[in-house]
């Protein structure tokens, strides 16, 4: 798997953007807001024992990153005149700081992806402060109110799955394929199916840019596709909505939250030799508050060497 070839690609760098800025369809500030970070991978024969997983895999790669979210209520949920122990929001302000080990495992026509995430949520994520610089940036926008009523200071960790599987390719430029993931720790726990399907010209999903895996494609790829997913989440706990996990006498987090929503992706994605780019706009429907809806859009760079 890890021979001497001197052109071999051995290593990746990422920058990826979410922001409902982005979108086509709308643009509000609330809910998920925003995202960045960026990732490293790399191909190498040992790391933590982790290569040691699935014996019968084909190949294997792994990735370190870093990312900064934030979260916020509808602007219509907050009014600054009334006193703090009568707001009430539709989800509090939440801000997450993390970092991720993710290895991938590849097979013939399927994948499996495991993620560690450890982090902190609350004023120490700096979210305010990135959020407001990022509207600085925007000569029509102005800076998010509220952010003093954040969910307070915690650690982080969760650990999340998920598999990958071509179901049928129709022809050389369509094929569809089922994705299931589950998430458990003290900011996520929940289970995602989900199917999708790509047209235009790609590669096998065990190497194309729309899973990242554009690290073990070969150095003369082309790839330009559109693709388009539809995901159910079941969702025990959000801790981005709830608070803390196991100790929660937080005033402004939600009691309790819809435990299921929907999610639509369309996006265009291109791979060319080194080089590769998507966007994404993703609608989500009734995640957190029930009746909810929320577009948000998904900058993807990646360059490999």
């Amino acid at each position: 798997m890890y021979g001497q070839d001197d052109k071999e690609i051995k290593y990746a760098l990422e920058i990826s953007s979410d922001n409902d800025a982005f979108a086509i369809w709308e643009n509000f500030d609330r809910y998920y807001t925003f995202g960045i970070g960026p990732k490293f991978y790399l191909k190498t024969e040992k790391l933590l024992g982790l290569q040691k997983l699935f014996k019968k895999k084909n190949d294997y790669f792994f990735a370190f990153g870093l990312r900064s979210e934030g979260y916020t209520p509808t602007r219509q949920s907050y009014d600054s005149t009334l006193p703090s122990d009568s707001l009430s929001f539709d989800r509090p302000f939440a801000g997450l700081l993390y970092g991720t080990l993710k290895a991938t495992y590849t097979f013939d026509q399927a994948f499996i992806k495991t993620e560690f995430l450890f982090g902190v949520m609350g004023p120490s994520a700096f979210a305010k402060e990135i959020q407001n610089w990022l509207h600085s940036q925007l000569p029509t926008s102005d800076e998010v109110e509220g952010w003093e009523y954040q969910i307070p200071d915690q650690v982080i960790i969760n650990f999340n799955i998920r598999g990958t599987y071509t179901i049928h390719n129709i022809t050389d430029w369509f094929d569809i394929y089922a994705s299931a993931e589950a998430r458990l720790g003290n900011l996520y726990i929940d289970a995602t199916p989900l199917i999708g399907l790509r047209i235009g010209k790609f590669t096998s999903l065990t190497k194309s840019t729309v899973y990242n895996n554009h690290l073990l494609a070969p150095l003369n790829i082309k790839e330009i596709f559109f693709r388009s997913s539809f995901a159910a989440t079941f969702t025990a706990f959000n801790g981005t909505a709830q608070g803390n996990l196991f100790n929660n006498d937080f005033p402004y987090t939600l009691n309790s939250i819809n435990h299921f929503h929907t999610t639509l992706s369309n996006g265009i994605f291109i791979a060319f030799n080194k080089v590769s780019l998507g966007y994404d706009n993703i609608f989500t429907f009734g995640k957190v508050t029930k009746g909810s809806q929320h577009i948000y859009g998904r900058l993807n760079f990646r360059y490999r060497f």
